[in-house]
């Protein structure tokens, strides 16, 4: 679990990063590594608390906008669900469980919306809507812009699936790899929820209800606990060896308004990439 732990880190920076650039500014990988490792910690308690440590980050050592860097912690968010759609239509399909325990008009459902999403955010519009900074994200992505987020990500997520076919062995229990394709992206989903704590409960719920069929559910309940807390623990080490550095930086703020006209200067980019 720990190499994943730590490839998953690196990914999800990288994620970040190329986002952050999109649509505010360029920021060295150097330097989004520590505050998205220290952010696992908060994540301890929250998934959103995390992703706001993320945001508060780069709003005070940046000067980027809080409601607009906030607004592309959740243009990654929005990503991620449909990524775990995605994933999860494919192998609900190889399994044969599409229609069944994936039900169908969720799939349909959400590719609706996202085609209402692509189409909305894409004309000009005025009002709130317009200028409102938590959806400069939105106004400003292309299509070409979530599907490279969501293949940036995908490592993480066939990391993942790999991790779990090759654990759930140790603890006496079998599931076919398509079949952890099709339901870990829900069970995963599920674990995000806000109402999740350090994701537990949803999680475990998840766990039973997609896997009951194929291992006992005592038996997922415990290697659900094990895994989420083992995962969630190794990633708030591995933020805690750069919480020194984090802290020092945002204490400083050494180089917040040094780049300032950059920001100004990409966004004027962005909009004519």
């Amino acid at each position: 679990m720990a190499p994943y732990c730590l490839f998953y880190t690196l990914v999800d920076s990288f994620a970040v990063q190329q986002a952050v650039g999109w649509f505010h500014r360029r920021v060295p990988y150097r330097e989004i590594l520590p505050v998205r490792a220290t952010a696992y910690i908060l994540a301890l308690v929250n998934t959103q608390l995390g992703q706001g440590g993320v945001a508060y980050y780069l709003h005070r050592k940046y000067e980027i906008p809080f409601l607009e860097i906030t607004g592309t912690v959740i243009f990654i968010s929005f990503v991620e669900v449909y990524q775990l759609a995605l994933y999860s239509f494919l192998g609900a399909a190889s399994s044969g469980e599409l229609g069944r325990g994936a039900p169908l008009p969720v799939y349909a459902a959400l590719a609706t919306y996202f085609v209402f999403h692509l189409w909305f955010f894409s004309r000009p519009r005025g009002g709130r809507i317009g200028t409102l900074g938590i959806f400069r994200a939105f106004r400003l992505a292309k299509p070409r812009h979530y599907l490279q987020l969501l293949l940036y990500k995908t490592p993480n997520l066939l990391a993942a699936v790999a991790v779990h076919w090759l654990a759930l062995p140790l603890f006496g229990m079998s599931v076919p790899f398509t079949t952890l394709l099709a339901f870990l992206p829900l069970v995963f989903f599920f674990a995000a929820l806000p109402i999740a704590a350090a994701h537990l409960g949803p999680s475990q719920a998840a766990w039973v209800y997609f896997f009951q069929n194929q291992a006992p559910k005592e038996g997922l309940v415990a290697y659900s606990l094990a895994s989420h807390l083992t995962f969630m623990v190794l990633n708030a080490a591995i933020g805690l060896l750069f919480l020194r550095r984090a802290a020092r930086e945002l204490a400083g703020g050494d180089e917040a308004g040094d780049d300032g006209g950059d920001v100004q200067r990409h966004d004027a980019d962005t909009r004519h990439a």
